[in-house]
C-alpha cells in the first residue's frame, strides 16, 4: 500500500485520533483536551484507560467497540469517539453506546444491595466532515443533557453528550480565542502542518510525527487512512449519484412541463380555429337564408360583412 504520509499524522483518522489521545504515553494530551472541553466544570488531574470493547449479554447482542474510554481521578467516566461519516441514527447510536457502558458499570453480584447510584458519564463525539443541520450560526459544539421542559433547568447532571463538529469549525489561526478552539484547529489541520503552530505549547506533539511511527504503526496508519478515504469516496459517490438523479429528475420534470404547455397551446389554437370556422359557417348560413328571402345583395353584405361576390357564390 503506497500512501504518501505528511509530516504529521491525520488526527481525523481512526489511528491518528487514538494515537494522539488514546495511548498511555499521551495521557497528558487527553487530560488537557478534556479539561478544555469542560471549561472549569471538571478539573481532571489523571485518567485511567478502560477496556474499549463491551460484549453484549448474549451472542445475539451486538458488541460495542469504543475509541477511547476512561475514568478520571474523581470518578467521572468519559467515552471519546471520532465519527467520520454521518449516520441516520447517529444520536441513537450515542445513546446506545452510553447505555451499554452504564450497564457494564452496574455490579454483577449483590445487586440486591445496589441502590442504582450511577457515576457521571459523558459521551464526547468528535464529528468529522458532517454536522447537525439545526446548528445556530457559527455553532460547532453542542452540549446536551437531560432537561426539564417546563423550567428549562437541568434535570439530571450525570449524563451528558458533547458533540464537536469539525465541519462547522471554520476559524482561521488568527481567529482562535480559546484553548478548545486551538485544539480543534490542530485536530482538523494537523496532517497539513509543516510545523506545529506557535500557539501550541505542548512539545509532546512530537509523537504526532509520522517519522515517529514504527513499521507496524505505519502500516496501521496507512490502513486507517485508506479506510477513511474509502468511506469518503463512497459518501462522495453517493452524493454525486443522488445529485445526478435529482438533476435528471428535474430535467425530465421540466421537459414534461414544457410538453404539457405546448400541448395546451396547441389545444387552444385548435379550439380557436374551430370556433372561427363555426362562426364563419353561421354567417354563411344566415346569408343564404337572406338570399332565399330575396333580400338585396347589398343589404345582405351590410348585415353579414360578406362581400357581394361571396354572396353571389352561395
Amino acid at each position: 500500500m503506497l500512501i504518501p504520509p505528511g509530516k504529521y499524522i491525520d488526527a481525523t483518522s481512526d489511528f491518528g485520533f487514538k494515537r494522539l489521545f488514546g495511548c498511555e504515553p499521551n495521557k497528558p494530551l487527553l487530560i488537557a483536551f478534556l479539561n478544555d472541553i469542560f471549561i472549569g466544570k471538571h478539573k481532571i488531574k489523571d485518567v485511567v484507560f478502560l477496556k474499549n470493547e463491551h460484549q453484549g449479554e448474549d451472542k445475539n447482542t451486538a458488541k460495542v467497540i469504543l475509541d477511547i474510554s476512561c475514568v478520571d481521578d474523581q470518578g467521572n467516566y468519559f467515552l471519546v469517539e471520532l465519527q467520520c461519516t454521518d449516520q441516520k441514527f447517529f444520536k441513537d447510536r450515542c445513546l446506545y453506546y452510553s447505555s451499554r457502558f452504564i450497564s457494564d458499570l452496574a455490579p454483577k453480584g449483590g445487586v440486591d444491595l445496589w441502590k442504582y447510584e450511577l457515576p457521571p458519564l459523558y459521551v464526547i463525539a468528535v464529528m468529522d466532515r458532517f454536522s447537525f443541520e439545526d446548528n445556530l450560526p457559527g455553532q460547532y459544539i453542542r452540549r446536551v443533557s437531560l432537561m426539564d421542559n417546563e423550567t428549562g433547568k437541568e434535570f439530571y447532571n450525570k449524563l451528558g453528550f458533547i458533540y464537536i463538529q469539525l465541519a462547522a469549525f471554520d476559524k482561521a489561526e488568527d481567529d482562535l480565542k480559546t484553548d478548545l478552539e486551538q485544539w480543534l484547529f490542530v485536530i482538523k489541520h494537523l496532517s497539513k502542518f509543516v510545523d506545529i503552530p506557535r500557539f501550541v505549547k505542548r512539545p509532546i506533539f512530537k509523537i504526532a510525527e509520522v517519522a515517529a511511527l514504527t513499521k507496524e504503526e505505519r502500516m496501521l496508519y496507512e490502513t486507517s487512512l485508506k479506510d477513511k478515504w474509502d468511506r469518503q469516496n463512497q459518501l462522495d459517490f453517493a452524493v454525486e449519484t443522488a445529485v445526478e438523479k435529482a438533476v435528471e429528475k428535474e430535467r425530465d420534470k421540466a421537459a414534461m412541463e414544457i410538453k404539457e404547455a405546448l400541448s395546451r397551446v396547441e389545444q387552444e389554437r385548435q379550439r380557436a380555429e374551430q370556433a372561427e370556422a363555426a362562426a364563419k359557417e353561421q354567417i354563411l348560413a344566415t346569408a343564404r337564408n337572406f338570399k332565399n328571402m330575396n333580400i338585396s345583395l347589398a343589404d345582405i353584405a351590410k348585415a353579414t360583412g360578406l362581400s357581394i361576390e361571396d354572396i353571389e357564390r352561395l
